[in-house]
């Protein structure tokens, strides 16, 4: 009995490496696709003289460049990197529009499982 409960824990922690992963990978994903759309808004923004455009692209170039490592942070500080995340992708999203929809859905996702990354847990006591 003891054997197997040791088993299940130890899926449970592979589980929580893998989460810890796909967190990073959505982030990088994300903040990648929010690059490239921070750059073509800004860039279009300059194009035809709209000011604010161009503001808003650039913004969300930075920001998405800080995504990337806000999904490293999600190992070590989860609340703040999760909470990070979504709020980049809100605010992405709501600056850049369609254009940043890629970015929005993998920070989105990336937020919420950093979020749901559970506490780390002691050794287990036989």
């Amino acid at each position: 009995m003891v054997k197997n409960l040791f088993y299940i824990y130890k899926m449970k922690k592979e589980e929580h490496k893998t989460m810890k992963v796909w967190i990073a990978v959505l982030s990088i994903l994300g903040g990648i696709s929010g690059i490239i759309s921070g750059f073509i808004v800004t860039a279009g923004g300059e194009m035809f003289g709209e000011a604010e455009m161009a503001n808003d692209g650039a913004a969300v170039f930075w920001l998405s460049a800080l995504a990337i490592f806000l999904g490293f942070l999600a190992w070590k500080f989860k609340k703040i990197a999760g909470w990070g995340l979504i709020a980049i992708s809100l605010y992405g999203f709501v600056a850049n529009g369609l254009f940043f929809i890629f970015a929005f859905i993998f920070l989105l996702i990336a937020g919420v499982l950093a979020l749901r990354l559970p506490k780390k847990q002691g050794a287990l006591s036989a």
